[in-house]
């Protein structure tokens, strides 16, 4: 392994020697393993990684670092399709933790454990068609117990536990701005740059493998990369999470799988297992939380359109002015 490339990673994002020092070892342990069955990292496909980490999974001694550090150093060799197999198993790190968190506050401490307490969820590293029997349980938990606005609201939150920190530039951009359209305009200019950059240079964006199919498809629709305002409410689709194969096929099922970035529902779709549409108020969370900051105000999410009720794609309506929103102060929009 080139073990400089990942300490010098490691060492540009602040992270400590010590915890520097487990990820080398979570590394070199995959390495001793490819080795043994006489590949390498070079060599390495994807059917023998799954066998390891599916491995550490029934041994119990899979952990969010090992993955983390096992991902990162795919990413930073170049092994784009790797990689993005270790996205798919950790996208979902600290969602049902933040979603439990919003469920004490809104239903109180006994009926989160009640509701929380009474699925199983499967173990870090469990392959993604091990979840849709779980999510499917925990949603009919939440609707049978509380009010489906509650539910909603619970679900619409920063789940994945992002800083605000990470939207402060963006605030400041957004108050150059006169006006929300304006800086609508320039946010998706400058994510068309971002994704032809990433076209351009072969690099994985996010989790997605960009094409110039992909770039062009983004750049048709403001929705997509940005969002369009009418009136008070902002329009936001998702990014399909393989918007390659999105764009290829004709398959409508196909589509929706495609389009699914949720790493607890995607295999919903093709195994039939039903999921409640309503899970999709996650998405909906993530996508208003940048608003939420360069606005300084919390903001109400609308599921307009979902891949798990059958579209082809998952749409939000976010209100920028709502009596139920605290703090609602009227900027210039």
């Amino acid at each position: 392994m080139h073990e400089k490339k990942l300490r010098a990673y490691y060492s540009k994002r602040g992270i400590s020697e010590t915890d520097t020092d487990l990820a080398v070892d979570a590394v070199k342990a995959l390495e001793t393993y490819l080795t043994s069955k006489k590949m390498s990292f070079e060599t390495a496909k994807l059917d023998a990684i799954r066998v390891y980490i599916d491995s550490m999974v029934s041994l119990e001694i899979s952990t969010p670092e090992d993955l983390l550090a096992m991902a990162r150093y795919f990413y930073i060799e170049g092994h784009n399709e790797i990689y993005i197999y270790f996205t798919s198993l950790l996208g979902g790190i600290g969602v049902i933790e933040h979603i439990n968190d919003r469920l004490i506050d809104r239903a109180g401490p006994y009926m989160a454990h009640q509701i929380m307490g009474s699925v199983q969820k499967p173990r870090i590293g469990s392959e993604p068609k091990a979840y849709p029997s779980y999510t499917g349980k925990l949603m009919n938990a939440l609707e049978n117990q509380l009010p489906i606005k509650t539910v909603q609201e619970v679900l619409a939150g920063n789940n994945h536990g992002i800083s605000k920190t990470a939207y402060l530039k963006e605030k400041e951009i957004y108050e150059s701005f006169d006006n929300m359209d304006l800086y609508l305009a320039d946010l998706q200019k400058r994510k068309i740059e971002e994704l032809q950059e990433h076209c351009d240079e072969n690099k994985v964006w996010y989790e997605q493998k960009i094409t110039q199919e992909v770039v062009d498809f983004a750049a048709k629709n403001q929705e997509i990369m940005s969002a369009v305002r009418e009136g008070n409410i902002l329009y936001s689709t998702k990014i399909p999470y393989n918007p390659e194969k999105y764009l290829e096929t004709e398959d409508s099922l196909l589509k929706r799988y495609y389009a699914c970035h949720c790493p607890f529902a995607r295999e919903s779709i093709l195994s039939g297992e039903a999921i409640s549409e309503n899970w999709c108020y996650c998405s909906g969370g993530f996508a208003k939380f940048p608003y939420e900051v360069i606005l300084d105000r919390p903001l109400r999410v609308e599921l307009l359109e979902s891949v798990l009720k059958g579209d082809s794609t998952c749409r939000f309506a976010i209100y920028l002015e709502d009596s139920n929103c605290e703090n609602n102060t009227t900027k210039k929009l």
